[in-house]
């Protein structure tokens, strides 16, 4: 759906996208991580056809968007991190407008703006002027105008900067339904909490180079040489006696009824563990692996450290 081979971008002073590789097959949520300067934006404005690479190519469902940019766009909704609203338009009025840009049927213009105006939920904002809204209600706004004309594929660049928490939950819940209604979508952040449990892969990005690119559970599994293991229990154990004899078992940490270590067996191994202590007369209480975020992945790999 989305394909960027050796996409490069250069400028007199500084190689801003370096030979970028991504494909993203239909009904991913792909998320581009990286701090500001990473080469997030660049990549994404060149992925819509806004910026012309200096060598490689961007296609959107098999079509280069800078050799056949309109027949690209059609299936493409892009949100910039700083995009512009008409204060003086009211809300239908500013959809309205974009629905003829895209060149949509006449007949299915007005009923498409009642369907995407409740969508993002600003049904009580229908008839008011822009500029009384507000920021997160205008990042609504700006999602709706996104996806007025249905296309197969989201462009969002840092859509939750400057929102406050309810707004970003608002945001994501709306991102989260259009996913389910089967658009992909590459979504840029710098705040890597924001992705958590949204994105169905992700690409860590590092001045203007991908350091890794895939399905969030293969990245975790290649970049992690060992399992972390939070245990709890009842009475008195010596935690570092019990569980430091296990084999596979190293940097047992414990304060008071609780443990982390590391586990370096397999999953065989690991369904043994709760077993041999409840012989040894330990009560668990809970016994379970600690999964890593998407930060610390990429707080690992920006460093090139792993686990």
């Amino acid at each position: 759906m989305i394909e960027l081979q050796n996409l490069r971008k250069e400028y007199p002073e500084v190689v801003a996208v370096n030979d970028l590789q991504v494909t993203i097959p239909p009904g991913e949520v792909y998320g581009l991580i990286g701090p500001n300067g990473a080469g997030k934006t660049t990549t994404i404005r060149m992925a819509c056809g806004l910026l012309t690479p200096t060598s490689g190519s961007a296609k959107i469902c098999g079509v280069d968007v800078h050799h056949e940019p309109e027949r690209a766009q059609s299936n493409i909704g892009y949100l910039s991190d700083f995009f512009s609203v008409y204060d003086d338009l009211k809300v239908w009025e500013y959809l309205d407008y974009f629905a003829h840009a895209y060149k949509m049927p006449e007949q299915r213009i007005k009923p498409r703006i009642e369907e995407v105006i409740q969508q993002v939920g600003l049904e009580v904002k229908h008839d008011a002027f822009i500029k009384g809204l507000s920021r997160g209600m205008k990042q609504r706004l700006g999602i709706a105008r996104a996806v007025i004309h249905k296309p197969k594929v989201l462009l969002l660049d840092e859509p939750a900067s400057g929102l406050d928490p309810k707004s970003r939950v608002d945001l994501r819940n709306l991102l989260l339904s259009l996913r389910d209604e089967g658009s992909t979508v590459l979504i840029s952040s710098h705040i890597l909490s924001e992705l958590e449990g949204f994105c169905t892969s992700i690409g860590v990005m590092e001045k203007g180079r991908m350091i890794c690119s895939g399905r969030i559970e293969q990245i975790v599994a290649d970049e992690t040489k060992f399992r972390v293991i939070r245990v709890t229990w009842i009475g008195e154990v010596n935690a570092g006696g019990i569980f430091g004899a296990i084999p596979g078992v190293t940097d047992v940490v414990a304060q008071g009824k609780e443990a982390i270590f590391r586990f370096s067996g397999g999953d065989d191994a690991l369904a043994e563990i709760p077993g041999a202590v409840a012989a040894q007369g330990v009560k668990l209480l809970s016994f379970g692996e600690v999964k890593q975020t998407v930060e610390e992945i990429y707080l690992k790999l920006s460093k090139n450290e792993v686990m």
